[in-house]
């Protein structure tokens, strides 16, 4: 079942964000003088110095992590590299996560920069002390402290999605001829964008739903927050549902219902209610494995796309 949506351009729900981000790595490649070598051999891959403890780096590797994990959550993958589109319903929570995950980044490279000097000089008494000699060959590639806080950053680029103007009719031949390149392309690009989504949508929604059924089969625990996370699965479905695809949150809808007032200690010795609760996450994890509505979701999509 597909309810169309009257769009300009396809793209009226849709806005493409970018997270960006940038660190230090303090991390430099090993030379053949820094090995004593006059050459390197063919079969060797020199490997990297590196200039501040590994668990900054991975401090910081973990906070880009957390934010890119919000980011996708809330978003699908879009045409572009490290571009994702999110429906615009969506846009104003995940922003709030991103700036949090921001605020978060900046604090932890604040610390990391205010104990710059000591860092690197623990840093250097513990190569030396390994390794004597090692500090002059790593001395030359520290940045000053004045400079170091710049390499840091992240940030996010929230941008509108729009088809290209069209030729008009005094363009020459070979602009128009480029136009229609790049609307074919762009056809075929929305056609796999759409197709990936819609997979990725049914996904998500299906590894929820069949751990609950699982759960509820195989006598596990299950606790509120369990239950939680599924009622609040019927409402994030909805408003990431930028493909107009209703069976999915119909399904969504009688679980939902059938999880309103239950209560998690009667349920723990309520087998029926179990089984039924069972049954209907199943429903929902059948729905969500439907593959045979892609190519005519993504199809109908593609026909809301004003090109001309």
């Amino acid at each position: 079942m597909m309810t169309s949506k009257k769009s300009d351009n396809g793209f009226d729900g849709l806005v493409a964000i970018q997270l960006c981000t940038k660190s230090w790595p303090g991390i430099v490649n090993l030379t053949k003088e820094d090995l004593g070598m006059e050459q390197v051999p063919e079969f060797f891959h020199l490997g990297n110095k590196k200039l501040y403890p590994a668990e900054w780096r991975q401090a910081f590797n973990r906070k880009i992590g957390e934010a890119r994990r919000d980011l996708n959550l809330n978003t699908f993958d879009f045409v572009l590299e490290w571009v994702r589109c999110s429906p615009k319903n969506r846009l104003a929570r995940t922003v709030e996560k991103l700036d949090r995950r921001i605020a978060e980044y900046k604090a932890l490279a604040d610390e990391f920069c205010e104990k710059y000097d000591t860092i690197r000089e623990e840093w250097k008494v513990y190569c030396e002390g390994r390794w004597p000699g090692s500090w002059k060959l790593m001395e030359p590639h520290y940045p000053s402290k004045a400079a170091l806080r710049s390499k840091f950053d992240m940030f996010y680029i929230i941008t509108e999605i729009k088809a290209a103007e069209p030729p008009t009719k005094t363009t020459v031949p070979e602009i128009m001829a480029a136009y229609e390149r790049a609307n074919a392309e762009l056809e075929a690009r929305c056609k796999e964008v759409i197709e990936m989504a819609f997979l990725d949508y049914q996904k998500r929604i299906r590894e929820v739903v069949t751990g609950l059924s699982v759960s509820l089969k195989e006598g596990k625990v299950i606790r509120n927050e369990s239950l939680e996370k599924v009622r609040n699965l019927h409402d994030w479905a909805r408003e990431m549902n930028i493909f107009g695809y209703k069976p999915l949150e119909q399904a969504l809808a009688e679980l939902k219902a059938g999880l309103d007032g239950v209560d998690i200690k009667a349920l723990k010795d309520n087998d029926a209610l179990k089984g039924q609760l069972a049954d209907l996450a199943e429903q929902v994890a059948a729905v969500a494995a439907k593959t045979e509505d892609v190519s005519t979701i993504s199809g109908n999509y593609r026909r809301m796309i004003d090109l001309s």
